[in-house]
């Protein structure tokens, strides 16, 4: 009896809150901030300010179709920008090609074509714009820039002395880069990445970073197998240098080997370092199998037939995915981090605002590839059954409620 009775204070106790509650306090958010020789260090836990915060997105516009106007079908790598009128520009990186669209997606006219004169290129580059509202393209195989006019009219090329790639173009007249530097072709090849900055004349104003690089392709004594395997073993679920610009010109640098953005002036002083803590993500199966899908997409034909599972079976991954994949800076400063899209139709975000702090995590369903924000919009490209479709989306923020 005595011990029934016991159990039904127990009960009492419980119920009235007289026993202390078991339930830990949540954590309070805090940033660790600290200021030293011109450069401000925000360090951010590893949970949001903000936690139930979140951007909303609405699919307003597609571009591209499966069969009918070859104006609006892509098969290959693309890349897509737009300028303040709205009008949206896509380089058709196989066609050699850039493809210009009104803001309701209809197909004004095209700009370049194959060939090595004038205004035609071996290869070509997403579209940059310079101070004077130009449209530029790179054209890496003959280390050229080519300026038109925003009607497409054909102005003049110049040469870079450097045989530069991912060009960017800052508001100051600057460009951002890549460079090969430090070759060696005899026995095994190998080379550096310098990711820098560089004056109009293409002289090196700052080094970002520099990244070592082994040839993946030798072929010497390998199956044709071994050599896939080998290209995909180098960039499966590796961390990949990311950069991008803000309206003012100062550039947002990334390499998620640990959870860290720079932020550089347009001059390249290192002004703001971004931290997060985070927890290293295991690569699973499931990764590797939707990794898997990706790569028959990309690959194709060049895969033999047969070999698919020979080819994945050979491929080494890491342990852990990279700390995040990519980002892009909003026009109102906040950085929208693309944490993780292994998942089919669910990305992971974080987002951080204008001071760098961590104030959202959410997930979302837009496409990632080529993602950027203008005109208070956002862009991205979506890979259909094999086919690139262009999407423009308007967008919320929920916990403050306006549209942006």
């Amino acid at each position: 009896m005595k011990r029934g009775r016991g159990f039904l204070l127990v009960i009492i106790f419980l119920l009235f809150g007289i026993f202390p509650s078991c339930k830990k306090p949540s954590a309070k958010w805090e940033a660790i901030i600290k200021k030293s020789d011109g450069i401000t260090v925000i360090k951010n836990p590893s949970f949001p300010r903000l936690p139930e915060m979140k951007i909303t997105f609405e699919e307003e516009l597609t571009i591209g179709t499966a069969e009918g106007n070859e104006n609006d079908m892509f098969v290959s790598q693309v890349f897509i920008n737009a300028d303040e009128e709205g009008l949206i520009y896509i380089t058709d990186r196989e066609r050699r090609t850039v493809k210009i669209y009104d803001p309701n997606g209809q197909y004004l006219f095209s700009i370049g074509r194959p060939g090595q004169g004038p205004g035609e290129f071996q290869d070509i580059s997403r579209v940059i714009f310079d101070s004077e509202g130009h449209i530029c393209l790179l054209d890496s195989s003959t280390q050229r820039i080519s300026f038109f006019r925003k009607d497409g009219t054909f102005l003049n090329a110049k040469r870079t002395p450097l045989k530069i790639d991912m060009l960017r173009m800052n508001p100051q007249g600057f460009y951002i880069g890549r460079i090969p530097d430090s070759i060696k072709l005899k026995n095994a090849k190998s080379w550096d990445y310098v990711y820098g900055l560089f004056d109009p004349q293409f002289n090196l104003v700052k080094e970002f970073m520099r990244f070592h690089q082994e040839a993946w392709w030798t072929t010497k004594g390998k199956s044709l197998t071994q050599v896939l395997a080998n290209y995909l073993s180098s960039i499966a679920f590796r961390p990949r240098v990311h950069f991008d610009i803000d309206g003012k010109g100062f550039l947002y640098f990334g390499y998620p080997e640990e959870y860290v953005i720079r932020v550089y002036s347009p001059d390249g002083r290192l002004v703001k370092l971004i931290r997060r803590d985070h927890e290293p993500r295991l690569i699973e199966r499931k990764d590797k199998e939707r990794f898997m899908e990706n790569q028959i997409g990309e690959l194709g034909s060049k895969i033999p037939d047969g070999e698919v599972r020979n080819i994945f079976s050979h491929i080494s991954y890491p342990q852990y995915k990279p700390a995040y994949e990519r980002f892009a800076v909003m026009e109102n400063g906040w950085i929208f981090v693309v944490v993780d899209s292994a998942e089919s139709n669910s990305v992971l975000v974080d987002i951080f605002d204008q001071e760098g702090q961590y104030i959202a995590a959410f997930e979302t369903n837009i496409p990632t590839e080529e993602l950027f924000f203008k005109n208070g919009k956002a862009y991205a490209v979506a890979t259909i059954d094999g086919y690139k479709f262009i999407k423009r989306y308007r967008y919320t923020v929920s916990e403050i409620g306006d549209t942006l």
